[in-house]
């Protein structure tokens, strides 16, 4: 690994690495803190494979798309390399820290949202949540894109697998076939951050608050809170600056409902059943 790294730090024009230390959020990756030879500090993302690259790519141009909006703290992409059966995706180093102001944070994310990002739902190449690849397109319709490009193929994928039986296959088909009774189908499109997990939310020394790991695609804004309140851990002055800052708030709890439902339904096709009675609950409460 050490070897595909100095390449990849050679492609950049970048000193050479003198130590490697794992860091955490490598399980899909293998994720290492590289000290060069200057003495400082990148982020070197490993990934194995064609998939591994095409994620690596993914990532590569959601942060480029988070950091054009000039909104919050995004780390800058210093180079990558791509080899036959591996890839490298360097990154900028944010040391961590204690004391943020996640109000500031809350308004950053609310700022990415409120700026232009089309007329449409969707995204112009393939994004990459997790392990699971979502095709690149666009629809006119919110409502219609979340069932049909989300909602639908992530049920197929865990229906075939076999993690989920008839009647809760069932279950999720009456909620798509709701869907437009549950969320608007013309919301404000925002380019959204894609996994804004508490994981995905890293302080930083300076007391910013940086957005790690996207995977953006342009959407309606109430996707992103969806997931931090689903897998939390970031404390309320973040979302609630940014509903102070957010405008829209028409059917919020079945937006925030429906989202999670889309990242519950990802999580039971990689990882199995142990998702589907939180996701039943969901769909419960939406029905």
């Amino acid at each position: 690994m050490i070897d595909l790294i100095r390449r990849a730090l050679r492609a950049a024009r970048l000193d050479d690495v003198t130590s490697l230390t794992s860091l955490s959020g490598g399980s899909i990756h293998n994720v290492q803190l590289a000290v060069l030879a200057s003495g400082a500090q990148i982020v070197c993302k490993v990934a194995s494979g064609a998939d591994g690259y095409r994620m690596l790519e993914s990532e590569q141009r959601s942060l480029a798309l988070l950091r054009a909006s000039g909104a919050g703290t995004v780390p800058q992409v210093l180079g990558g390399l791509r080899e036959d059966a591996a890839a490298v995706l360097l990154l900028e180093y944010l040391p961590p820290g204690t004391d943020p102001d996640w109000s500031a944070a809350g308004w950053s994310l609310a700022t990415i949202h409120e700026q232009q990002a089309g007329g449409r739902y969707g995204s112009e190449h393939e994004v990459w949540l997790g392990t699971t690849c979502f095709p690149g397109g666009w629809f006119d319709d919110w409502a219609a894109w979340i069932a049909e490009r989300r909602l639908r193929p992530l049920l197929r994928s865990a229906a075939d697998a076999g993690a989920m039986g008839a009647g809760e296959v069932a279950a999720v088909e009456r909620l798509c076939g709701r869907i437009h009774a549950l969320v608007p189908s013309r919301p404000q499109p925002s380019l959204l951050h894609g996994d804004l997990w508490s994981g995905n939310v890293h302080v930083c020394a300076d007391g910013q608050v940086a957005f790690l790991d996207p995977a953006c695609f342009i959407g309606d804004a109430w996707m992103d809170p969806a997931m931090t309140l689903l897998f939390g851990g970031v404390p309320a002055e973040f979302l609630d600056a940014w509903r102070d800052q957010w405008g829209d708030h028409e059917q919020c709890a079945e937006r925030i409902a429906v989202g999670q439902a889309m990242h519950l339904l990802n999580h039971v096709r990689m990882f199995g059943a142990a998702y589907v009675s939180q996701l039943m609950g969901v769909v419960s409460n939406l029905s």
